[in-house]
């Protein structure tokens, strides 16, 4: 049996608003020791925000008072929390990301998983085969 994204997933993920200016959703990153976080309308995802979008704003002349709304990447790649562990590698590598919300079949967001989780969990894989 595969294990599931829902076994590696973080459940505690970082949200903010898309009316959050840019310099606040750098501070709750940098509070947070986080390198995106989950743009939310209600209790779906609407958007994230990378270091890489931050940093990509701001060469492009954006503002730190700017809102999220501005930056944020709205063709939100998603996975569902049942979903094997692949699947998160597989999209992971289709679109170049390395953050991925976790929802539920309803939409609504349950986690974010990174590719360092995806590492973790393929390394215990690969470790489980040799015995």
């Amino acid at each position: 049996m595969e294990e599931t994204i829902k076994e590696y997933m973080r459940t505690s993920v970082i949200t903010v608003s898309s009316s959050m200016d840019i310099r606040e959703a750098a501070k709750v990153m940098t509070e947070s020791n986080v390198g995106s976080v989950i743009v939310i309308e209600g209790d779906k995802p609407k958007g994230i925000v990378t270091e890489r979008d931050i940093v990509r704003a701001i060469g492009k002349g954006k503002g730190l008072n700017d809102k999220v709304d501005d930056i944020m990447t709205v063709s939100l790649i998603t996975v569902r929390e049942d979903s094997p562990v692949t699947a998160a590698l597989s999209l992971m590598r289709n679109y170049n990301i390395r953050h991925l919300p976790v929802v539920d079949d309803q939409g609504k967001l349950k986690g974010i998983i990174s590719i360092r989780d995806v590492a973790k969990a393929l390394d215990n894989i690969y470790e489980n085969s040799l015995y």
